[in-house]
């Protein structure tokens, strides 16, 4: 089935999502967005306020006959991870996100990340409280802020505003399950001091680019095989070491630790004569790398350019060590659960400045004691080499529990609307239930949402059909709930 734009806007969903593509929102400059909530709400009467991280939270009062009934939370966050294909001239400081309709689905066409995580939540939360029709609880909304990167807006929120025990989070996407659990995780940085040198004569300096790979979400794609450029960026540093002498004066590799890496670059100094070698190097490894990942990044490219000679370079002894040896991808499978991943890390980005070269991971587990044992690694990775290692972002994972009376409502829901039985699950992703866990033990939570796909890169699509089901998903829930 075809759809129009038009069409969409004519459904409250869609028109909030739109209103909310026009503002950019990436994480940390969600204020615009925040600020425009926060007068809507007040616009419609409903009570509304604005904490000083930017949250908004807004209470709207219980239907006639449901006054008894507990109140019930829906959250979602305000930012959105801002990837662009290269090339593209986007600015997300200013640019809307432009829509692609291509048959069901929904997306930039391959342009951007599309901010369906998390605008889609945050606009089924505004259609309900808009919605003068449905039936439902005291409701309690809460629009936060960096979940892509911190936390800040989860963990700075004054859970004494909440009445409520019923959480339903809308950061999930797949319309026939329904979330009870996610990961904690911590970020890792490592930093080298790097050391200048002149280039020796007659060198000349070319920048080697790996791109195609399909990238993704670093948690709940994970999994998939997708590849990771920087990583393939060491191991070609590393092959090229045994055929030349070279030296590097620039890299750079992925655009955020959340996500995985589809591009990575660096820029190589080596005698002129061993150009020819670097070359059919590019050609060897993009074809073992094609092998390695064709079913995913059949198209990835590995190509050399000749640049303006380098001023200076850096030798590529420590950095090929620290890219090699460094873990990335699944580091072990959950033992209850067939097919989850219990803990993994991506190195999500690298940088080089005239002062040091960084890597910064993003580390997942289900355990705290298998997050800490990652960091270690890579702690004492960067120890071997004279580098530093921190971390400044750590949160809390979401245990799942056995007795959850609002998950078995949102089940009995499900088979009663769909005439099938929906997944139960936890997820290799960090949600924002886990903060608010820690602070309030009482919650019983969920976490729902409709199909999306590519996370955290410019192949982001939602189903449109999937968003009209789980919108009417999440009513439905909210009617029963009396």
């Amino acid at each position: 089935m075809g759809y129009s734009k038009e069409e969409l806007l004519n459904e409250r969903v869609f028109y909030h999502f739109h209103q909310i593509c026009q503002i950019p929102h990436p994480s940390g400059g969600e204020k615009a967005l925040s600020d425009f909530i926060l007068k809507w709400a007040l616009d419609l009467g409903l009570e509304a306020r604005q904490d000083p991280v930017n949250n908004v939270f807004i209470r709207k009062p219980a239907s006639p006959g449901y006054e008894a009934a507990p109140a019930v939370m829906l959250q979602a966050h305000l930012d959105m991870v801002c990837e662009k294909n290269e090339g593209s001239s986007h600015d997300f400081s200013k640019d809307p996100i432009t829509w692609v309709i291509d048959g069901d689905n929904l997306s930039t066409g391959g342009q951007t990340t599309l901010g369906a995580d998390d605008g889609i939540g945050v606009a089924f939360a505004m259609a309900v409280l808009e919605d003068k029709t449905l039936s439902h609880p005291e409701l309690e909304i809460l629009f936060t802020v960096a979940e892509e990167s911190d936390f800040t807006g989860a963990v700075g929120f004054d859970v004494s505003w909440m009445k409520a025990d019923y959480l339903i989070n809308l950061d999930h996407a797949c319309d026939r399950e329904i979330l009870s659990g996610s990961c904690g995780g911590m970020d890792a940085e490592i930093r080298l001091p790097i050391e200048h040198r002149k280039l020796p004569q007659d060198w000349k300096t070319y920048t080697v680019m790996i791109t195609g790979l399909k990238g993704g979400h670093s948690g709940e794609d994970i999994h998939r095989g997708h590849g990771n450029a920087n990583s393939l960026l060491g191991r070609f540093m590393a092959e090229a070491g045994k055929r030349f002498t070279y030296g590097i004066s620039a890299v750079k590799g992925g655009t955020y630790r959340l996500a995985i890496p589809r591009e990575a670059r660096a820029d190589l100094s080596l005698a002129a004569s061993d150009y020819g070698k670097l070359v059919q190097l590019a050609e060897e490894l993009q074809a073992v790398f094609r092998e390695e990942l064709q079913q995913t990044s059949s198209s990835l490219k590995i190509t050399v350019e000749e640049i303006p000679l380098a001023g200076t370079q850096v030798s590529p002894d420590k950095i090929v060590t620290l890219l090699l040896l460094a873990p990335d991808g699944i580091c072990q499978m959950n033992e209850v659960l067939t097919g989850l991943v219990d803990t993994s890390d991506n190195l999500g980005e690298l940088h080089m400045d005239g002062r040091e070269f960084r890597m910064v991971f993003e580390i997942r587990s289900a355990q705290d004691s298998l997050k800490y044992y990652i960091y270690e690694k890579i702690q004492r990775l960067s120890s071997l080499v004279g580098a530093k290692c921190s971390t400044e972002v750590e949160y809390a994972s979401w245990h799942f529990r056995a007795n959850s009376p609002l998950r078995e409502t949102a089940v009995e829901v499900y088979k009663k609307k769909y005439g099938s039985e929906p997944t139960v699950l936890t997820v290799h992703a960090g949600l924002e239930v886990g903060c608010f866990f820690e602070v309030k033990p009482s919650l019983d939570a969920i976490s729902l949402g409709p199909d999306c796909w590519n996370f955290h890169s410019p192949s982001e699509m939602v189903s449109i059909p999937s968003v009209r089901k789980a919108y009417g998903f999440l009513c439905s829930i909210l009617e029963e709930l009396k």
